[in-house]
């Protein structure tokens, strides 16, 4: 369907406002229903290309879509031969989004990945898993309220435990698994969890904190063997990171608030004591520093068996360079 004036009424029902998208084989628009008075979303075959393939894409996600039941998923109203109607989702796609305003803060990408997981958990623990296949910022939608939709279920598929491979290979670059381009079997939840952990790291606006980062690696390894299995395990492991945070800070402030203390100790010995120690130095100072360097010696190790049996931290614990963290994280989800 070509659409250039906006007062097409398309199947007698649907007043065709505005081209909201355009694919490979198809083009989206946004339209008015005249029976509900409501926005809907229509999606049709362009006409040219491979016609055949076009309907039974349209087909089968219409197919798709019209099993699932998601508040976060547009439902779908009518469908045809050539293409089919859906639920008006309002707001921006996250690219939209960060083309205008830029990435997202470390705790917003994080809380609009838990909103996706919400959803993928849904998509794959159905009896048919379906797998999304094309996860990325321009397939969420970030709505007025604040929260997400996923859109456009092109590329999606049913599970189907056995099968050796897809039926055809689908993906965007940059977001795909490594199995989406073929010859490494068919696609599974582990292959969402990879498109996630890519589209994490591209809407943060700074480098993740140290403790993401292990999070996104663990996402997007190359062999799905070595990612999570599940969206729940990323869901537990995110919720645990704010308190690894604040751990690592907490022993970097240990480690700063020794350091201090012991050059306090040092400075306070000498400005009180230096004519003392211009005579120690006189007689045998040498003899004199080593008993003093034991005695701080001995007060570190009560202070870091203090520490180990109150907070179960090991102050000698090699600690990574710390990047600035800012009051946000301070904040953890209960």
């Amino acid at each position: 369907m070509q659409v250039q004036r906006k007062d097409i009424i398309f199947k007698d029902r649907y007043r065709i406002l505005r081209k909201i998208g355009e694919g490979g084989t198809g083009r989206v628009y946004m339209a008015i229903d005249e029976t509900s008075g409501k926005a809907v979303t229509v999606k049709c075959l362009k006409g040219d290309g491979d016609v055949a393939a076009g309907k039974q894409g349209v087909c089968d996600e219409a197919a798709i879509l019209e099993k699932l039941d998601h508040r976060a998923i547009p439902k779908v109203i009518e469908v045809y031969e050539d293409c089919f109607v859906l639920e008006y989702v309002p707001g921006n796609s996250l690219d939209k989004v960060i083309k205008n305003r830029g990435r997202f803060s470390e705790k917003e990408a994080v809380r609009i990945v838990k909103e996706i997981l919400d959803i993928m958990g849904y998509l794959h623990g159905r009896e048919e898993p379906v797998i999304y296949r094309d996860l990325k910022p321009s397939n969420m939608v970030l709505k007025p309220d604040g929260h997400v939709s996923l859109i456009d279920f092109g590329a999606s598929r049913l599970y189907q435990k056995g099968d050796e491979a897809d039926t055809s290979n689908l993906g965007t670059f940059g977001f795909a698994a490594p199995e989406q381009f073929g010859n490494l079997g068919q696609t599974d939840p582990r292959t969402d969890i990879y498109c996630l952990g890519k589209t994490l790291e591209q809407i943060i606006r700074r480098r993740p904190t140290p403790e993401l980062g292990v999070i996104i690696d663990k996402c997007t390894r190359p062999d799905r063997d070595d990612r999570f299995t599940s969206c729940r395990e990323i869901e537990e492991a995110l919720d645990s990171y704010p308190a690894k945070i604040l751990r690592r800070r907490m022993l970097h402030f240990i480690k700063l608030s020794l350091m201090a203390a012991a050059a306090a100790v040092v400075i306070s010995f000498t400005a009180n004591n230096y004519e003392s120690v211009r005579s120690y130095a006189a007689y045998d100072a040498r003899a004199r520093i080593p008993a003093v360097r034991t005695r701080l010696g001995y007060a570190k190790i009560r202070i870091k068996g203090f520490v180990l049996d109150r907070f179960g931290i090991d102050i000698d614990e090699e600690i990574p360079e710390i990047e600035v963290f800012r009051d946000e994280y301070v904040e953890t989800d209960k």
